[in-house]
């Protein structure tokens, strides 16, 4: 009996609208989504981008724009799966000294992650007033980080202009912002 209700619960809470799971996101809408797949064919998770209504394209990033990133799994990954990917990324988009400067967050945020499995979801969420970032794995808080530059370089993995996971990830997940006016 209690399976069903965790399976029911899960379903219910995947949804629900992300502000009714108690995470950060007032007021946010949709700018884009997009896939990862592994191998060009192997989806490994859909990704997608949440930011206030008022940000403008190339503010995405910036200590002030909030915004959030969903990533809801299609396999299973272990937590050394997301260091490994996220360190490979972070280390081709900055320097030594960059990444020296967030180290002590990263490390926090690769502490609280844990293995996912298909259906599991993360979502990052940064809130550009109070500047901290806050990670929710299956709509439950994890961590919170302290950081606008922590914040930037991570969801840069995604969002950033040099080298990301995707460039046509990162063009979907911005396309709702293309048509404002900086």
């Amino acid at each position: 009996m209690k399976k069903i209700y965790l399976f029911i619960l899960t379903i219910v809470m995947s949804t629900l609208p992300l502000s009714l799971q108690g995470m950060e996101i007032h007021n946010m809408q949709l700018q884009g989504s997009g896939s990862v797949r592994y191998m060009g064919f192997i989806k490994v998770y859909d990704a997608h981008l949440y930011t206030d209504p008022t940000t403008l394209p190339g503010e995405v990033l910036s200590p002030e724009s909030s915004r959030c990133l969903k990533l809801n799994y299609a396999v299973s990954l272990t937590r050394e799966n997301f260091i490994e990917a996220a360190e490979k990324i972070l280390n081709r988009q900055h320097d030594p000294l960059t990444i020296s400067k967030v180290r002590p967050q990263l490390d926090l945020l690769h502490q609280n992650y844990t293995e996912v499995d298909d259906g599991d979801s993360y979502v990052l969420c940064y809130n550009g007033e109070a500047q901290t970032t806050r990670l929710f794995r299956n709509g439950i808080e994890q961590v919170v980080i302290p950081s606008a530059d922590f914040a930037a370089v991570y969801f840069g993995i995604w969002l950033g202009e040099k080298e990301p996971l995707s460039d046509n990830l990162r063009a979907n997940l911005l396309s709702g912002l293309r048509g404002k006016k900086s």
